[in-house]
């Protein structure tokens, strides 16, 4: 069975926490890596000033967070140092093609998956993939902020790519 369970990497705070958000994209993972045991499971995420500051990368706490859940470390992918959506699709291209898995899953949080499929076909476009939304566990207030940001990335997209 050659399967790769791709999760898009999301915020740590200074101390190598993960936010909410990282933890729902990664709870998804963990929940669909219990009932597929075989399937290797792939986090991005490196450093950035919105996401992660502190020594280490973004997916060695995202690895961490699996691992203390039962994940066998075999099954962890080698991370990929990724700043954003585009280099997270951009960066993970070689291996994935080179990997050819019978089944690609991408993870991200619900709000953020248009973008990410627009994403993934314009840098990755890896033609056996499936799209699992993370069901966001964030507050309200904090789910309307993040859905206005997707819109206006969103449009910027269209715009770039002349998609209606």
């Amino acid at each position: 069975m050659n399967n790769i369970i791709l999760v898009l990497g999301a915020p740590n705070d200074a101390q190598g926490n993960l936010t909410t958000m990282a933890q729902d994209r990664l709870n998804c993972a963990f929940n669909l890596h219990l009932a597929n045991p075989g399937f290797k499971i792939l986090c991005t995420g490196g450093f950035g000033a919105h996401f992660n500051i502190t020594e280490k990368p973004h997916y060695f706490y995202a690895y961490q967070f699996l691992m203390e859940r039962g994940v066998p470390e075999q099954a962890l992918e080698e991370g990929i140092l990724s700043t954003n959506t585009i280099t997270d699709f951009q960066l993970v291209k070689e291996l994935v093609w080179q990997k050819k898995p019978d089944l690609l899953i991408v993870i991200t949080s619900d709000f953020h998956m248009e973008r990410a499929q627009i994403l993934y076909s314009r840098y990755l476009n890896y033609p056996k993939v499936m799209f699992v939304p993370a069901i966001s566990s964030l507050a309200k207030e904090d789910i309307t902020r993040l859905i206005e940001h997707e819109s206006r990335a969103k449009e910027i997209l269209r715009k770039d790519i002349n998609v209606p």
